[in-house]
């Protein structure tokens, strides 16, 4: 059986594993871990290992699938939202955002903290590099990576104000936060649009993504991005509360 690969230089691949499996996870396991420091220092070291470890699984999970080339086929709705995205939201919503160890966090986490996970977002750099290989539209490309690009750049200066204490700087937190809401939806819409284009005519669309390995950025960015998305307004009203 051949396997699913994303069809780009073997060195692009390495990069991406190395700084995907790690960059992400590192940041969210470290702001969790940050937050929970100031309550219980024990309980946050085996909280940031117990998040390393579900990350480990569920990207080995998802790329024992996406070998297979089952998240491949061009088909409304795509096969990964469906398998990984919505249970993976919907994990975070009705699973994580339960348990006690997340309350404590979410309590005792800064705004500072909230803002810099999203720095993983400058792996938008990716969408480009896959597109110089012609393994990816260059319009979803400009839009996922574009965006992404934007909202890790527009994250530095908005944990400055933060971390300053102007008077402003939740505002600036609220209007990046519509921003980067926006961009991962509009990456979302864009790759449902070039779907419905790819099967009407034949094309590939943006199946590469359904492949080992970047099938890892469809299968965890939307819905982390968005139950983090949903976290800050939540701290937000919290703050002014």
């Amino acid at each position: 059986m051949d396997l699913a690969i994303t069809q780009v230089p073997i060195w692009l691949s390495v990069v991406f594993i190395i700084s995907f499996i790690s960059i992400p996870p590192l940041l969210i396991a470290n702001a969790a871990k940050s937050a929970l420091i100031k309550v219980d220092d024990t309980k946050a070291q085996f909280i940031k290992k117990k998040i390393l470890g579900f990350y480990i699984v569920f990207f080995c999970t998802v790329a024992s699938v996406s070998l297979t080339g089952f998240f491949v086929p061009n088909m409304l709705p795509p096969r990964i939202i469906v398998a990984v995205v919505i249970p993976l939201f919907l994990f975070y919503v009705l699973y994580v955002q339960r348990q006690f160890w997340f309350k404590q966090v979410f309590d005792n986490i800064s705004l500072e903290s909230l803002v810099g996970i999203h720095l993983f977002r400058f792996v938008g750099v990716f969408f480009f590099l896959v597109e110089m290989y012609d393994a990816l539209p260059l319009v979803f490309a400009s839009i996922g990576g574009g965006g992404d690009i934007l909202t890790a750049a527009l994250a530095i200066p908005v944990i400055y104000l933060l971390k300053k204490g102007y008077k402003y700087a939740k505002q600036a937190v609220l209007i990046w936060n519509i921003i980067g809401l926006l961009d991962i939806l509009s990456v979302l819409t864009t790759a449902i649009i070039i779907t419905r284009s790819a099967i009407k005519y034949n094309d590939e669309g943006v199946a590469s993504f359904g492949t080992f390995p970047f099938s890892w950025i469809p299968a965890f960015a939307p819905a982390t991005i968005i139950f983090l998305h949903i976290i800050t307004f939540r701290k937000l009203k919290q703050i002014k509360n």
